[in-house]
């Protein structure tokens, strides 16, 4: 598989996007790089690499051709490259843009699997550093009390690796219209009498809505257990331990990913290969044709919303009937930033997402039985003595 490499002008090193300077830069010699110098430099190759899509190809075939047969077909389809670098056989997902050698650490960007109908429209760059993002953590773990003692810990990072995920984002434009029934009540009091008045109005409502951002994951689930645990993976060499931790991250990716929502698409800049250097990326794997029901339901639901939310000063309001007329729609494929981290504690491994934009940080934490007894004992104490004292000032 042909690879595409971003290396220094200055030394030939491996060159890496630098989240925190929005530019790039060399570990090596230290020299920096504006995008705008590096996508011109590369130019060329990028459009070179585009244009190998054989492979795409191959693999849309056989998933189409698995669909129409009933049988099934292997999402998890690993694909080798030779490391550009070392020399080293990699093996990938079939989903895999963008990676790393497992061996010597050179970042690589697999540009045949983002050309064509592929090619993302748009990426919304990283703009936390590795750093950054383990801060954001070490925020989170301080905000909870009852965490186990020593469980917020920099050194217990086992894994952190910063990611692309594909998402489709749309846009549209429509007419609604809604026919709803409310009521209005109204009370008095007359003499010794309590009069109370319903009143039912049927309404209508109709104009132009625009709804923006509406997202939808375009990465399937990946379903089954770790073949290997935690232990085992220690022992294994670097390629089935870096295996093992990807599918491990997707099992839980699809809950992680949704909860580290929403990033500011504004910020999103038109697609560059060269923003994936130095972090792994995933192509889509989900098509329009398969989210458009879903997309569409969520668009009836916003616009019913919207329409009813005029409707105040009524009670009850239930809609009767609704139409919309879409006049224009537009999708964007885009990459969104988070970082993973992989934490390792008490020979466990726990897996966070932390929004590579914003710094939210979502990962299910342990809980401290002592601590949390221990609280619950103070705060039965306390409500006993209150209960001691409020009862003696009826004596």
């Amino acid at each position: 598989m042909a690879t595409m490499e971003y290396k220094c002008p200055s030394c030939g090193a491996p060159l890496s996007f630098n989240p925190e300077k929005q530019n790039f830069s060399c570990e090596y010699c230290g020299s920096e790089f504006t995008v705008q110098h590096i996508q011109s430099l590369y130019a060329q190759s990028e459009k070179t690499e585009s244009l190998n899509e054989q492979e795409v190809r191959q693999s849309e075939e056989q998933r189409t051709k698995a669909q129409k047969t009933g049988e099934e077909f292997n999402e998890d389809f690993m694909v080798s490259y030779s490391c550009p670098s070392c020399g080293a056989e990699i093996m990938t997902a079939e989903s895999t843009a963008a990676t790393e050698c497992y061996y010597c650490g050179n970042p690589v960007v697999l540009g045949s699997r983002l050309s064509g109908e592929f090619k993302p429209d748009s990426v919304i760059p990283f703009a936390l550093t590795k750093d950054m993002a383990v801060d954001a953590f070490m925020k989170m773990c301080g905000k909870k009390k009852f965490l186990p003692a020593g469980f917020a810990n920099k050194k217990q990072f086992e894994k952190m690796q910063g990611v692309y995920f594909p998402y489709w984002y749309v846009d549209e434009k429509m007419q609604s219209s809604a026919v709803a029934k409310g009521k209005k009540v109204r009370h008095w009091t007359s003499g010794n009498r309590r009069y109370t008045e319903t009143s039912t109005y049927r309404l209508f409502r109709t104009g132009d809505i625009e709804i923006r951002n509406v997202f939808e994951e375009a990465l399937r689930d990946k379903q089954g257990a770790p073949t290997q645990n935690p232990q085992s993976t220690r022992q294994a060499n670097a390629q089935e331990a870096m295996k093992y931790l990807d599918n491990y991250h997707m099992q839980q990716r699809h809950e992680m990913l949704q909860c580290v929502h929403p990033f500011d698409v504004s910020k999103a800049v038109p697609f560059s290969m060269s923003y994936l250097s130095g972090f792994k990326a995933e192509k889509r794997e989900i098509g329009k044709q398969e989210i458009m029901d879903t997309i569409a339901e969520r668009m009836d639901t916003y616009a019913k919303q919207l329409l009813e939310d005029t409707m105040s000063g009524y009670q009850g309001v239930s809609l009767e009937n609704y139409s919309d007329r879409t006049f224009d729609q537009r999708w964007r494929y885009t990459l969104l930033p988070v970082w993973i981290i992989t934490y390792k504690f008490k020979g466990q491994i726990m897996p966070f997402a932390i929004n590579g934009q914003t710094g939210k940080t979502y990962g299910k934490l342990p809980v401290a039985g002592g601590k949390l007894a221990l609280w619950g004992a103070i705060v039965a104490l306390i409500v006993f003595i209150i209960a001691v004292l409020g009862g003696m000032f009826f004596l």
